[in-house]
């Protein structure tokens, strides 16, 4: 279990840094960038989860799908929760493309997306970040 701590507390870190960065990015009216930063948030976040309960896991981007093989093993409170972690992880993992050529869509479009997405993904973060606290506190 010791090794999948580490890898699930540096998952769950590499989502809080990158959170981070669609922080500063959304202060820069960057939209783009902070979508893209979302998805890496929550990839990770997701990830994180994946790992701590020893999944092997597709490397692939769209892994809230995941959540449920092994529904299971969780808290009931996580439980609650997965649904919409997994949809607002694989909706971002969908436009992940878009994301990557700001220049090709209308800034408008992704300010749209950016302030409809940003509150479920801040709540993601934490409920992942809470899940993996509680699995490895008294370890």
């Amino acid at each position: 279990m010791s090794i999948n701590r580490s890898r699930a507390e540096k998952a769950i870190k590499s989502a809080e840094r990158e959170y981070r960065n669609a922080v500063v990015s959304l202060q820069e009216k960057d939209y783009a960038g902070a979508l893209k930063y979302f998805q890496e948030c929550t990839e990770y976040a997701v990830k994180a989860v994946l790992i701590a309960y020893g999944m092997d896991y597709p490397r692939v981007h769209e892994v809230g799908r995941f959540l449920h093989e092994i529904k299971d093993k969780y808290p009931k409170w996580f439980l609650k929760q997965i649904q919409v972690i997994a949809d607002v992880t694989d909706s971002l993992a969908r436009g992940r493309p878009k994301f990557r050529y700001p220049y090709e869509y209308p800034a408008e479009e992704y300010e749209k997306i950016v302030k409809e997405i940003h509150a479920p993904v801040k709540k993601s973060l934490e409920t992942c970040r809470k899940l993996i606290q509680q699995l490895f506190a008294s370890t």
